[in-house]
């Protein structure tokens, strides 16, 4: 049950990373940076939440278990590049966002 929770919060904070960017350059160009600072924030957190998970379900898991865990474990590297992309990605793009507002 961990296990398949753990996953779909895996999926989950995939799908935020790939919108987020779009989501920086959209509240840059109407000024809400607030909303731009819970969206980073909630990414931040369901990472936190993900690896709280992975250390519970190496302790708690079946060796049925330990083959998809070691799966997920596999995308470890690839969820801080991608996600720290992302936050920079999305920042760098509410900058631009907020420029083509001031040009407008």
């Amino acid at each position: 049950m961990i296990l398949d929770f753990t996953l779909a919060l895996n999926a989950l904070i995939w799908f935020a990373t790939l919108i987020l960017p779009l989501y920086g350059l959209i509240t840059g160009y109407k000024l809400r940076r607030d909303l731009m600072m819970r969206a980073s924030l909630l990414i931040v957190c369901l990472v936190v939440a993900l690896l709280t998970l992975e250390v519970t379900l190496n302790v708690t898991a079946t060796p049925l278990e330990r083959e998809e865990l070691s799966v997920l474990k596999g995308y470890r590297s690839w969820l801080f590049f991608g996600t720290s992309g992302s936050l920079a990605l999305g920042w760098a793009l509410f900058v631009m966002g907020k420029g083509l507002r001031g040009r407008k």
